[in-house]
């Protein structure tokens, strides 16, 4: 095997450290007194459910967002405040969630350019990088321009260059993001080679649990811009607290919902005709496949919770349904009809309407105006219940503020305000995309109430949601999507009662095994 380039560059001791960071933005509290630490050799583990703050702890990390509090050392240096290309030089190297890199240059010139601030001799980091490629198996890339690679090479290569810098902590974000099983198990034998070889310490950002619980040393838990948990594997894997944070319940589970209406009283399947049929769906951005054959379907006046960790595809499926991306295969049927090569306007005119992740409101128009804007036409026979002025009078806050601005709203109130004007187009289906994110909890059950009176007025609604206890409690019938795959499906309750939903929604082996 090749020897690793610069193969005990990393030993000795020293640790990597953020203490007590606290990040806000426009009032919105991103992290709140997080402290991390990573020592030479070590893999940990950084996860937590969307909008927990991991993102914002990697820019304080890396220089790229400046902390209202708190300090960040490397080596018992203090580097608060550093810029990125500063933190760099002092040992911190990363990939990005995209690979990012310099497409029109060659794999080598890509891996050279990164071991140039490592060593600035253009001969010596040129024998580094080749060194590093052969390291990491990349040889028969080594003439190849970047932008030509498979999605899976694009990754290695994105390790391949920082490591070239000879970093002393490598932070990897996201590394299996759009992975297949085989380059994933590839990706495990590479970090316990890195640790290995050139002994620095690995903070691996990583929505696919099962992964990182089976590469790591220990695991840290954000939520809610928190430190939640930290422990080892198997300490984090039990703690009721990380189930709550993903999953909105501990272990004794949350309320049995109710059988959905229309159920079959013998076999609890849905007996309603399909309005919405998605059928073998594959989606790809770029080279990822984001998903891969997904088959679920919605009845008239049915709500149908998809749940899923962050990354398992849920929001690529409502962009495939609302035609914002093209499928690489499989096909969507609307109330008989297929989407074909329609378009986001025919799809809208056809009576679908998405409330998108993080609202997406119009700041600079008053709420009336945002309702107008969503308001359609019904002379084509669409069946008109919600009507603007309607609207006002069924979110009273609204009303309040229909010559405000959205863009001074709240949180909630422009979730609301998101919602009401979906419903001012009079859909027949009603897609909404994580409509909990970042809002407090009593905000939630107002909107969760709002979602119970839709479903009962008769729309379809496809709920996509990573707060599975609470989508489950009012959905019919509920898939579990994981790594773009369809893990789990059936009847919420029985879903929610099934030995298999750890496996399904985390990678987690059955609770029965582990117990």
């Amino acid at each position: 095997m090749p020897q690793a380039p610069n193969a005990g560059a990393g030993e000795g001791t020293g640790r990597l450290m953020a203490s007590g960071v606290s990040v806000s933005f426009a009032g919105v509290q991103a992290l709140q007194d997080v402290t991390v630490t990573l020592a030479m050799g070590e893999v940990l583990g950084l996860i937590g459910p969307n909008g927990a703050g991991k993102t914002t702890l990697v820019n304080v990390l890396t220089g790229f967002q400046k902390s209202d509090a708190g300090a960040l050392v490397i080596d018992d240096k203090e580097v608060t405040g550093w810029a990125p290309h500063r933190i760099g030089r002092a040992g911190l190297a990363r990939t990005f969630q995209a690979a990012r890199l310099f497409g029109q240059m060659t794999v080598r010139e890509n891996i050279e350019l990164a071991a140039l601030s490592a060593n600035p001799v253009r001969s010596r980091a040129r024998r580094e990088a080749d060194r590093i490629i052969d390291w990491m198996r990349l040889g028969d890339l080594r003439g190849r321009m970047a932008d030509a690679l498979p999605h899976g090479d694009q990754r290695r290569v994105g390790v391949a260059r920082a490591l070239a810098s000879s970093p002393r902590y490598l932070l990897l974000d996201e590394p299996a993001a759009g992975l297949n099983e085989h380059e994933s198990e590839e990706l495990l034998a590479a970090i316990a080679r890195i640790r290995a070889d050139f002994g620095c310490g690995l903070l691996l950002i990583e929505h696919n649990i099962g992964l990182i619980m089976e590469v790591s040393d220990r695991i840290h838990v954000l939520s809610d811009g928190r430190s939640l948990a930290e422990g080892t594997p198997e300490s984090v894997r039990a703690d009721p607290e990380v189930r709550r944070a993903y999953l909105g319940t501990t272990d004794d589970g949350p309320s049995v919902p109710a059988r959905g209406r229309g159920d079959d009283p013998v076999s609890g399947t849905t007996v309603r005709p399909p309005l919405l049929a998605v059928e073998d769906l594959v989606v790809r951005h770029g080279s990822v496949e984001a998903l891969r054959g997904v088959t679920i379907e919605a009845g008239v006046g049915e709500l149908v919770a998809v749940v899923g960790p962050n990354g398992a595809g849920k929001t690529s499926l409502l962009q495939a349904i609302t035609a914002l991306v093209r499928p690489a295969g499989g096909r969507i049927v609307l109330d008989g009809v297929s989407n074909g090569r329609k378009t986001v306007e025919d799809i809208v005119a056809a009576g679908v309407a998405l409330v998108p992740e993080g609202r997406q409101v119009f700041p600079a128009l008053t709420v009336a105006e945002n309702l107008a804007i969503g308001a359609r036409d019904a002379s084509d026979g669409a069946k008109t219940i919600w009507r603007v002025d309607g609207l006002l009078e069924e979110f009273p806050i609204l009303r309040e503020r229909a010559d405000m601005p959205a863009g001074r709203l709240s949180g909630g109130e422009q979730q609301q305000l998101a919602i009401a004007r979906a419903l001012a187009g009079n859909p027949r289906l009603l897609l909404l995309d994580e409509p909990s994110l970042g809002l407090a909890p009593l905000v939630i059950e107002r909107v969760y109430e709002m979602l119970r009176q839709i479903h009962d007025s008769g729309v379809t609604i496809l709920l996509v949601e990573q707060d599975a206890a609470r989508a489950l409690d009012v959905a019919d019938r509920t898939y579990v999507l994981r790594s773009g795959l369809v893990e789990l499906s059936g009847p919420s309750d029985a879903v929610l009662a099934d030995v298999a939903f750890d496996r399904a929604y985390f990678g987690f082996p059955d609770q029965s095994a582990a117990s």
